[in-house]
């Protein structure tokens, strides 16, 4: 079974990394850029739909 403060800290890091790609895609990289970073499409996806979602 999965510890709760494991789940908060997991849930976290992928804020964080989804905080990261948005900070990237407003300093204009380029998705190759930051697949490169080792960030996934699917984060650059979310990023994306978050930050046109708060225009």
């Amino acid at each position: 079974m999965c510890n709760l403060s494991e789940l908060v800290q997991e849930s976290a890091v992928k804020q964080e990394r989804i905080a990261a790609v948005e900070r990237m895609l407003k300093a204009d990289a380029t998705k190759e850029q930051i697949i490169s970073f080792g960030y996934t499409e699917e984060e650059i996806e979310r990023a994306e739909n978050s930050l046109y979602a708060n225009v």
